[in-house]
């Protein structure tokens, strides 16, 4: 069956997460075309250890440890094997990895185009190897204004939307007040505020650490007059933000930058009523899934770092916190939660 673009949102997880892995298999494939047409592999014709690979392809000193997770990531893909000995060795085994079978409409089902080339980000992953002999960062992203095309690309990806309308719906329910932690340019607060409209209750707040977005989330909600926005670090007490005062909170896409995760969870737990609902959306998490060495690879070159949770981490911190989990789900190492506040 063909499934319209609009007929994402009412999918379940499992078909989603279906069509989000065959595109980062396609974001897995240019790094191995790029791979291939820098002559990598030749380098790998006999087995290399990282260090003897950064030798011979002119890495930067302080790009080796990405070097590494670009070999593991051809390893995933099965351009590389890596072997078992110590210290471990590379070889190309890229004759069984050249595919080109991808699922076009799997493809355009997540990310809303026929090909993965046709996103802008998708120069990032191009990019990758070009970073790797220079010592700053070309393919960094930092959260301002001169980026903000790429994130607005990204922010409405169906892939990531999807993780996003399932928080807004969630959180929404919870009653009208209603807290957007790292708001980012905005998208989820609008989302949010059209959830609540008509209600004479909403009192919405968006919380954002970044000069810029909290400029773009203003004015993308600014026909909300119930709607406020103001910056502040999420690894810092709130204490601006009332006790027992909001039905629901969120945060999307932005967990996995927090480097110090526990002043968010002691912000949420006593900010929110009991029995409010705290959502954690899709945050960058070490699982092992199938796009994991791909979005490690990424995130090792993104500015600010990602601090990849655990499963098990992010439960233990809902334990310590009075926060009981109600659902969740996943899109390869992108993980979706949804807490209840202890009465």
């Amino acid at each position: 069956m063909t499934t319209t673009q609009t007929d994402i949102y009412s999918l379940p997880p499992e078909e989603v997460e279906r069509a989000y892995l065959e595109y980062r298999r396609a974001c897995y494939d240019i790094v191995y075309r790029t791979c291939a047409e820098r002559g990598l592999f030749d380098l790998l014709t006999s087995p290399r250890t990282t260090e003897e690979f950064c030798r011979d392809f002119g890495v930067a000193d302080n790009k080796q440890h990405v070097a590494r997770l670009l070999l593991d990531a051809l390893v995933k893909y099965g351009a590389v094997r890596r072997t078992d000995e110590e210290p471990a060795r590379y070889v190309e085994t890229r004759d069984s990895a050249a595919r080109s079978d991808f699922d076009r409409e799997l493809i355009h089902l997540a990310t809303g185009r026929s090909s993965v080339e046709e996103l802008m980000h998708s120069e990032n992953y191009a990019g990758i190897l070009d970073a790797l002999s220079r010592p700053d960062n070309p393919v960094s992203a930092t959260f301002d204004a001169d980026h903000l095309p790429l994130w607005e690309e990204v922010l409405q990806a169906p892939f990531y939307r999807y993780s996003r309308v399932r928080a807004v719906a969630e959180v929404a329910a919870a009653g009208p007040r209603l807290l957007d932690l790292a708001c980012g340019p905005g998208f989820g607060l609008l989302e949010l505020a059209e959830q609540h409209a008509h209600s004479a209750q909403a009192d919405l707040l968006g919380i954002e650490i970044s000069p810029d977005f909290v400029a773009s989330a203003t004015q993308r909600t600014a026909e909300y007059e119930r709607v406020h926005v103001t910056r502040g670090d999420l690894e810092q007490p709130l204490g601006f933000v009332r006790d027992d005062y909001f039905d629901g909170a969120m945060i999307v896409g932005a967990y996995h930058f927090l480097r110090d995760k526990e002043p968010i969870w002691r912000t949420v737990s006593r900010v929110l009523r009991p029995g409010g609902t705290f959502c954690i959306a899709y945050a960058l998490s070490k699982v092992g899934s199938y796009d994991q060495e791909i979005m490690d690879l990424r995130f090792a070159l993104r500015r600010p770092p990602s601090y990849q949770p655990t499963r098990e981490e992010v439960l233990d911190a809902a334990g310590r916190h009075s926060m009981t989990l109600s659902s969740e789900f996943a899109l390869g190492a992108w993980r979706w939660y949804s807490f209840t506040k202890d009465a």
